[in-house]
């Protein structure tokens, strides 16, 4: 069996009472903050509490038929990875701050990209079951990009999270080293197959087992592949986008007008003041944000991302297995 030369392992992190009841991360700063700049992610454990989690996953799981009905169902490379974009509910009653503005997670993340970070976009990643493909290796950070942190994720899991159900396949430590240069494509974060090779000779990717209540931040430049879903039920991941207020990101919030006061009580982080509040007869469910990772851009200039890889498949050479290895290519 093919074994890679330098594996890096992940330390977890588990958040304690004292932590949560503060909202900051004490005495646990400096091993997040190392696990982040080694692996490209940390994993907070028990940061999360699960009834904010249950009422958004009940929520999600109502819409799922209404999404997958929609003309505009995104599917993440290709129909056949059974990986659907779902937004989350936008209503007020499930702007729980300990998910969308989870104070553990942005303490942690000011020690990074500065104080306040810019909440940008918000979406789930749903692995329906049945999935019968997985998606291509990839970096979400699709242009060329600064060679330090910018763009930082927070995962949300409304789930416990396996191989079993769709656990995302992760390359720790490639948020280092890599840009675009070693994307396929021009417009997409598809990454080379001969780069993912060689990296794999160096670091194997993996499938993490993650509880239900735990925060993944991630550098959104390090690459990862959603998996097959073997299970009977959904598993939902949600995803916040962060950004450096000094970074003048172009992506924009939405939110019924309802939602205002609740967005506004988020007072350590940045959103409010630049989000757009519409009519409360939004339909959230026929809103799906762009991507727009260009530095200061809101919507003149460069023009929005509108991602390719839905409309795409990955095939075999898209991704590693030990098989591409032992053929050496």
């Amino acid at each position: 069996m093919y074994q890679a030369r330098e594996q890096l392992h992940v330390r977890r992190v588990h958040v304690s009472q004292d932590e949560l009841r503060s909202g900051q991360l004490s005495p646990h700063l400096q091993d997040s903050l190392t696990e982040f700049h080694k692996n490209g992610m940390v994993i907070l454990e028990d940061a999360v509490p699960l009834l904010a989690l249950d009422h958004v996953r009940e929520r999600m799981l109502e819409d799922i038929l209404k999404v997958l009905a929609l003309p505009s169902v995104h599917y993440n490379h290709g129909v056949g990875s059974g990986n659907i974009s779902q937004t989350p509910p936008l209503l007020a009653d499930y702007l729980h701050e300990e998910v969308w503005a989870n104070r553990i997670a942005v303490s942690m993340m000011s020690y990074i990209v500065g104080p306040r970070p810019q909440l940008c976009f918000a979406t789930a990643n749903t692995a329906l079951p049945g999935g019968q493909s997985r998606q291509a290796v990839h970096s979400d950070y699709y242009c060329r990009h600064l060679d330090f942190p910018v763009f930082l994720e927070v995962n949300i899991f409304l789930d416990d999270t396996s191989l079993h159900n769709g656990s995302t396949e992760v390359w720790l430590g490639t948020h280092n080293g890599y840009n675009k240069k070693d994307h396929l494509f021009a417009d997409m974060g598809w990454i080379k197959r001969e780069v993912f090779v060689e990296r794999a000779r160096n670091c194997l990717p993996v499938q993490l087992t993650i509880p239900k209540g735990s925060i993944v931040v991630r550098d959104i430049r390090m690459w990862h592949a959603g998996m097959p879903n073997y299970s009977e039920t959904p598993r939902i991941m949600l995803g916040f986008i962060y950004a450096p207020t000094w970074f003048k990101s172009g992506m924009r919030m939405k939110f019924p007008l309802e939602a205002r006061s609740r967005v506004e009580s988020w007072d350590h982080i940045e959103c409010a003041n630049i989000a757009e509040f519409v009519d409360d007869d939004f339909n959230y469910l026929d809103y799906r944000q762009q991507l727009n990772l260009a530095h200061g851009q809101s919507g003149g200039g460069e023009e929005e991302y509108a991602p390719k890889h839905g409309r795409i498949a990955a095939e075999p050479e898209h991704y590693w297995s030990a098989v591409c290895d032992v053929k050496g290519s």
